[in-house]
């Protein structure tokens, strides 16, 4: 492990979107910079996170269907601007699955003659928590002083290890808007047959399991956590929910009982603009491995 004197340490910004659901004294804690998703209405062009939250979408799904793009050109001109303003050389960003969206390549072509910034890109692989676990990681890994090298070195391993869960109440949405991924087999499934999706090595959504009811639900999110535990390593776990907040308190207190060696907890409220596929009464919980 090699750490940098406070002298000799690089300024590293760390960048994502907003889909990543980093919780906001997260953001502020480690000056993450944010790039909101659009989401177009009956009523105009919202940028997420900004005038438009998931308790908005969930109430415009009753009776139309939002359409969600890639950030703003301007937004991302502005976001970077901002990182060189307050002295930054070097940027890592970590974003949404490049099997969901155009996202990334937006991103990529928008820094790829950029000057005064060397920017390393990365696509997380994931949607929601899992890209912001990723995101929090490695500026945890600028905090402990590693070098811009170290950090994208230890950005590849992080996507690799970390993996989530997560139970919806309705796949229609994700059917509709065409993000339904490799899960199509449960598209037409039973009412009380509740599908556990989590992201594949393409990124792209796929049926990790099914379970009878609700009420199953939480325990069989615990399962593929503690499936995928390994002996000896450190690691961090992730409690998500979408309105559900009562279930993801809940799973968060079993969480941290079954995997009390956890260095961080994330908890994150799934944002606007992944709330337009996937609804309301989301559940999820993962972990992530890491080194040192």
């Amino acid at each position: 492990m090699e750490n940098n004197t406070k002298e000799e340490q690089e300024k590293i910004a760390v960048i994502t979107d907003s889909c990543a659901d980093v919780p906001e004294e997260l953001v502020k804690k480690y000056n993450i910079f944010v790039l909101p998703m659009v989401i177009s209405c009956e009523d105009g062009v919202h940028r997420d996170g900004v005038d438009i939250h998931a308790a908005d979408v969930y109430e415009k799904l009753k009776t139309e269907l939002p359409k969600t793009s890639s950030p703003m050109g301007s937004d991302i001109v502005d976001t970077l601007d901002a990182i060189k303003k307050q002295g930054y050389q070097k940027a890592v960003a970590v974003l949404l699955s490049g099997g969901l969206s155009g996202t990334i390549n937006h991103f990529r072509l928008a820094v790829e003659d950029l000057q005064n910034l060397e920017v390393a890109v990365f696509d997380s692989f994931q949607g929601s928590i899992g890209i912001g676990a990723i995101a929090l990681q490695a500026a945890e890994y600028i905090r402990q002083g590693f070098s811009f090298e170290e950090i994208k070195k230890k950005v590849e391993k992080l996507i690799q290890n970390t993996k989530v869960f997560f139970s919806i109440d309705t796949m229609e949405f994700l059917q509709k808007g065409g993000r339904i991924g490799k899960a199509t087999a449960l598209a037409g499934a039973m009412l009380r047959i509740k599908p556990i999706l989590s992201f594949d090595e393409d990124g792209e959504i796929y049926a990790a399991a099914k379970v009878r009811g609700h009420k199953m639900v939480e325990s069989k999110l615990i399962q593929l956590v503690q499936e995928r535990q390994r002996n000896g390593e450190k690691y961090n776990i992730v409690v998500a929910d979408g309105g559900a907040p009562e279930d993801g308190d809940a799973l968060e207190i079993k969480m941290k009982e079954l995997f009390p060696d956890y260095q961080f907890l994330y908890r994150a409220k799934i944002g606007a603009a992944l709330s337009v596929y996937l609804g309301s009464g989301l559940l999820g919980a993962g972990i992530q491995f890491i080194e040192g």
